[in-house]
């Protein structure tokens, strides 16, 4: 079963990005990416929600699913560094890792529209680091 933690602070307009640094204990593959809604069931993935939206460490998007999604990035577990970057002005989030851009995950008016919030959906046995309050590095293309 998965689970969600949140941050308590959300994002209302502007450019964000924040990073996600693997544990090197975690056993199951992450969802991360952000949530326009603070209240839900957090012993569920947000991204199983239609105000979710993520990328799964298996190299999927999940909007709106547990179970369905396309194709996207490459997968992200137990090593590494998760760069994320949500641009409200553009309505768009987009992932890349250890220096690589993977291109725009999603573009919705939705992601224009505050307040959202990073989350992240672990599974069993889990963890990571969030990182905030970095400049979008340069290899990011937004």
């Amino acid at each position: 079963m998965f689970r969600t933690a949140i941050t308590s602070e959300p994002m209302m307009g502007g450019v964000h990005y924040w990073e996600i640094h693997a544990d090197s204990r975690t056993e199951n593959e992450l969802k991360i990416g952000v949530t326009m809604k603070n209240q839900f069931h957090y012993d569920t993935s947000f991204s199983d929600y239609e105000f979710g939206f993520a990328y799964y460490g298996l190299g999927q998007l999940r909007h709106g699913s547990n179970s369905i999604g396309a194709p996207y990035g490459k997968k992200f577990k137990n090593s590494g560094v998760l760069g994320c970057c949500l641009d409200m002005n553009n309505g768009t989030l987009s992932f890349g890792m250890n220096g690589e851009f993977w291109g725009i995950a999603y573009k919705s008016d939705t992601l224009k529209k505050g307040p959202a919030y990073v989350a992240v959906s672990l599974l069993h046995h889990a963890g990571c680091t969030i990182v905030s309050g970095k400049p979008v590095p340069s290899y990011f293309k937004i």
